[in-house]
């Protein structure tokens, strides 16, 4: 890397990281489920080498009730171990994952276009509201928007006389290989996105005799590594399908339905997931998907994307083709389930594929430049492009003052926030009671007991339960279970239950949205109708 490229790599991993990690451990607030399991389970491989369901270092891991990949929990190791048992230390991979993919997007970009076209392209990238948010928690889906850039990187990066290196090819196999043991919706658009990325390297000029055997060599060592690596994931899926089709058979359209209405689900999906409402307004219902300022990516990059894809449309060289497949491909597997379309984490893949085609824009107008000079006149040119400056600064400015300063507030309920309050008060005052009975109003309540309780893992495995706690099944209100007994019972409860009992102690999170209750009960005030 030369003097000149290292400058503004440094700069935007910089700017990335800083937006990325600036109050890690509150912003979101409170910590979702997925995330206290994934950082009880690096700490349970950590102690024991063994998952939460006993198994000794799993490819795919027991995640609440669903299997999922492993990935994500072996990353998150180092981190458990040097930070111990907190909110930063669980988000911290999906943080460096996030940033990182500024910088594969600016090598991509590089290769493509130039070093000022791949500065704006990582820029794009560092300040999109996608890659913002799903940075900044601890969920797999980030990690595919580094491996695939990458992975694309390589497979271009031999391609100074036309012709892809065998070296290069298998270290695109490899990260397209990380990426399809990522995430669940990786296993259909890798494989799908591969095929088209190498059927758009062919071209006359690869068949011409001095070439044509590089490049069968090339092709050949991709796929074998890929068809070899796949291997594992093959046998997951065809020997183990209560484990591996366990999530997809609850929120997949092929459920039955006839052909023919499972086809128009799917079109409409597809649909949805393209419409400006997700991409530029609204984007995902989802406050854990995204803040409500904007859609899932900037306004800005509008005009240039529009400028973009009719270029890459016009285009006949191996580059447009790959962004114009990646473009059809990311939504293919979230149009294949029915569960909060349009959804934010299964199209992901959409990320950096979009802020490329700006680039993409962004290159033919620089390109353009003299024309547009003369067409327009230079001074309009220039009003223009500080007129594009200057909306990109509102738009970046506005997200930014929304997220960090907004979206903790109207975002809490849904990061279920206050569980490290309740949790902390019971550890301080559980031994003063007989016994804990906790809603089953509350989806998986158990794993932040285990969490910020750093509950010893072996016992976990062995018995399957919090020592002096009881979990309701649930959907089940603890009001049933309320009895007059003798004795001190701590309840975890949502506000709506116990309206007769007068708690002794409430936790009330600062944001006004979770307000779980711990009470120490002995006596009814009035009896349950």
């Amino acid at each position: 890397m030369n003097k000149k490229s290292f400058c503004p790599i440094s700069l935007l991993f910089l700017l990335a990281f800083t937006l990325r990690f600036a109050g890690l451990s509150s912003n979101p607030p409170g910590f979702f489920r997925d995330e206290a399991d994934k950082g009880y389970t690096s700490y349970s491989l950590m102690k024991t080498g063994m998952d939460q369901a006993g198994k000794h270092w799993p490819l795919f891991v027991r995640s609440l009730n669903v299997t999922t990949s492993s990935m994500y929990q072996y990353l998150d190791i180092p981190f458990i171990a040097g930070l111990g048992m907190t909110e930063t230390a669980v988000r911290l991979p999906a943080c460096f994952a996030g940033s990182l993919s500024v910088l594969a997007v600016y090598l991509l970009a590089r290769k493509w276009w130039n070093s000022g076209t791949a500065f704006w392209a990582g820029l794009f990238v560092c300040f999109s509201p996608w890659s913002l948010l799903l940075s900044r928690w601890a969920n797999q889906s980030i990690l595919l928007t580094l491996w695939i850039p990458l992975g694309v990187y390589f497979l271009m990066l031999g391609r100074e006389d036309g012709v892809p290196r065998v070296r290069d090819s298998l270290l695109s196999a490899f990260c397209l290989l990380a990426a399809l043991y990522t995430y669940e919706p990786a296993q259909l658009f890798i494989p799908v996105f591969s095929f088209f990325a190498w059927a758009s390297l062919l071209s006359r000029q690869m068949f011409v005799r001095d070439r044509r055997a590089a490049f069968l060599w090339a092709m050949g060592a991709f796929w074998l590594l890929f068809a070899a690596g796949s291997i594992p994931l093959l046998h997951h899926l065809l020997y183990q399908p209560d484990e591996s089709a366990a999530r997809f058979s609850r929120i997949g359209i092929f459920d039955g339905q006839p052909f023919y209405s499972a086809m128009m689900e799917f079109l409409r999906n597809y649909a949805a997931h393209l419409s400006p409402s997700f991409l530029f307004w609204s984007g995902d219902a989802n406050l854990r998907h995204h803040s409500r300022m904007f859609g899932q990516i900037h306004l800005y990059l509008i005009p240039l994307i529009f400028i973009g894809l009719p270029q890459a449309l016009r285009q006949r060289n191996a580059k447009d083709r790959i962004l114009l497949a990646w473009l059809l491909c990311f939504p293919l597997a979230a149009a294949c389930t029915r569960e909060s379309i349009p959804h934010a984490l299964r199209s992901v893949f959409a990320v950096p594929i979009l802020q490329l085609l700006a680039a993409n824009g962004l290159h033919a107008l620089q390109e353009n430049l003299p024309w547009l000079i003369a067409k327009l006149g230079e001074t309009r040119v220039h009003f223009w492009r500080r007129a594009g400056i200057a909306v990109m600064a509102v738009c970046v400015s506005l997200h930014l003052a929304d997220f960090f300063f907004r979206y903790p507030r109207y975002s809490a309920e849904y990061w279920e926030y206050g569980y490290r309050n309740v949790v902390d008060w019971w550890k301080t005052h559980h031994s003063e009671a007989d016994g804990t009975v906790v809603t089953g109003l509350a989806e998986y309540p158990y794993i932040f007991f285990l969490f910020y309780n750093e509950y010893p893992p072996d016992r976990w495995i062995a018995e399957q339960r919090v020592e002096g706690v009881t979990f309701l099944p649930l959907g089940e209100s603890a009001d049933a279970h309320l009895q007059e007994r003798e004795g001190r019972f701590l309840y975890l409860v949502r506000p709506m239950e116990l309206n007769q009992i007068q708690p002794e102690k409430v936790v009330l999170d600062p944001y006004k949205t979770a307000h779980w209750k711990w009470t120490a009960w002995g006596k009814r005030l009035a009896p349950v109708p």
